[in-house]
C-alpha cells in the first residue's frame, strides 16, 4: 500500500474525529480543517497558547485496536513524557462521534518546541497529530510514511 492509498484509507475517520481539550470552562470540541474564532479565544484565555500547540495521543499505534489494558500502558508512557516536556500539557480526547472506535485520551500540548509534538507522535507510532495556530484552521500533520 503507498502512502497515499493509506492516508485515504485513514483521512475520512480522522476528519470525523471530536479532537476534546478539557479546558476550566468546560471540554473544547476542535475539528480538522474547521477554524472558529471562539476556539482560538479558549485557547488562549484558557490554555495560555500564545502561538501553536498539537494534539498527542499514544493510543491505537498505527490505528489498529489496542485492548484496554495496552492503551492504558500507552498512556500510561504518554504521561510519563509529558511530564518531562517543558511544555504545557492538557488532558483531551479524541473522540468518534459515531462510536466505532474507542475513545482516545491524549494531551493537547502549548506552544511546544519545532517538532516535538510530531516526535512525540512518532515515538507512539501515531499516524497522525492534529495541529494548530492561533488564526488558522486545524490540521492533520501526517507521521506514517
Amino acid at each position: 500500500m503507498t502512502p497515499a492509498e493509506f492516508r485515504a484509507g485513514w483521512e475520512a475517520a480522522y476528519r470525523r474525529t471530536e479532537y476534546r481539550v478539557e479546558l476550566p470552562g468546560g471540554h473544547l470540541i476542535l475539528r480538522v480543517d474547521l477554524y472558529q474564532e471562539a476556539d482560538d479565544q479558549r485557547l488562549r484565555g484558557e490554555a495560555e497558547v500564545q502561538t501553536h500547540w498539537a494534539i498527542v495521543t499514544a493510543c491505537n499505534p498505527g490505528s489498529k485496536a489496542c485492548g484496554a489494558s495496552e492503551n492504558a500502558r500507552l498512556q500510561d508512557e504518554l504521561n510519563e513524557a509529558a511530564q518531562h516536556l517543558d511544555v504545557r500539557c492538557i488532558g483531551s480526547i479524541n473522540r468518534d462521534p459515531q462510536a466505532d472506535w474507542p475513545d482516545e485520551p491524549g494531551y493537547l500540548m502549548c506552544d511546544p518546541p519545532p517538532g516535538s509534538a510530531e516526535a512525540l507522535g512518532r515515538h507512539f507510532r501515531q499516524n497522525a497529530i492534529l495541529a494548530g495556530r492561533l488564526g488558522e484552521a486545524p490540521r492533520l500533520v501526517w507521521l506514517a510514511e
